[in-house]
């Protein structure tokens, strides 16, 4: 892998490392490519580990610093990775225009369910991975996200797979092709290893059922490292995400941005 678009930093209160510990580990470890997209500050609420909304300058200044530094040995990217939540949409677009941001990733934890914000963390029933579902779809009709970030995200929760989990993955396959927006296979589900959950034995995601849905498709596919810790930029976990998508014959590109 030669980029990558999903890094975590010290702000989100989280991870470890600063923007530049990044930078140094990716060039170390041969990326041509790094962007920044630590979990996004919401103006008016605060949805815990994630950056404060008065760090978010500090953090733009020093991503712009880091682009600076490395020219010319490395592209660096500024971008966050930020939940849809549909009342938020005049902010997804200031961030863009008025922040300078290059992108915003997806990363869709949070989301809308009977005008109640949930967290599809703690989803109670299978049914709710199609809430869930829905608002991604919603989200990538926008145009304010350039990629999906782990969209089987959902499968941590120890719920067997069903008709709704079929239905779910539908949705967001189908909205990816629609609108052209890449999927995200994150590595971070490799680093949290194989757990046992009552319909077997398996990683939290990225779940095979999910991606085997997208074979011989030409939806882009893109592996998200998900570091929250530098050595982990291109680890091991990364290379286990390179060899699924190699053995799902998957379209897996490594630019999503520009």
């Amino acid at each position: 892998m030669k980029a990558n678009y999903h890094t975590h930093t010290f702000r989100c209160f989280h991870a470890v490392g600063t923007e530049r510990d990044y930078t140094g580990a990716a060039v170390s470890l041969g990326l041509t490519t790094l962007g920044f997209s630590d979990h996004a500050p919401f103006p008016d609420k605060d949805f815990g580990l994630r950056m404060k909304y008065e760090d978010l300058p500090a953090y733009l200044k020093a991503a712009d610093e880091m682009k600076k530094e490395y020219e010319g040995r490395i592209s660096i990217f500024k971008g966050l990775e930020i939940e849809y939540l549909p009342q938020y949409n005049d902010y997804y677009k200031a961030l863009r225009s008025e922040y300078g941001l290059d992108y915003l990733l997806l990363g869709e934890h949070m989301y809308m369910s009977g005008g109640i914000i949930k967290n599809i963390f703690f989803a109670e029933k299978t049914s709710d991975y199609v809430c869930y579902a829905e608002n991604v779809a919603e989200a990538a009709a926008t145009g304010s996200f350039c990629c999906i970030a782990h969209p089987d995200i959902m499968m941590i929760n120890d719920l067997p797979w069903d008709k709704n989990c079929d239905k779910a993955s539908e949705i967001i396959i189908s909205a990816a092709e629609k609108y052209d927006i890449p999927l995200e296979m994150n590595a971070n589900g490799y680093r949290r290893g194989i757990h046992c959950y009552s319909d077997g034995e398996r990683f939290p995601y990225p779940d095979e059922r999910f991606w085997k849905l997208l074979c011989g498709s030409d939806i882009k596919v893109v592996i998200g490292s998900d570091c929250h810790v530098p050595e982990q930029v291109c680890d091991g976990a990364v290379s286990a995400a390179e060899k699924k998508c190699a053995e799902l014959k998957l379209n897996l590109t490594e630019q999503i941005i520009g």
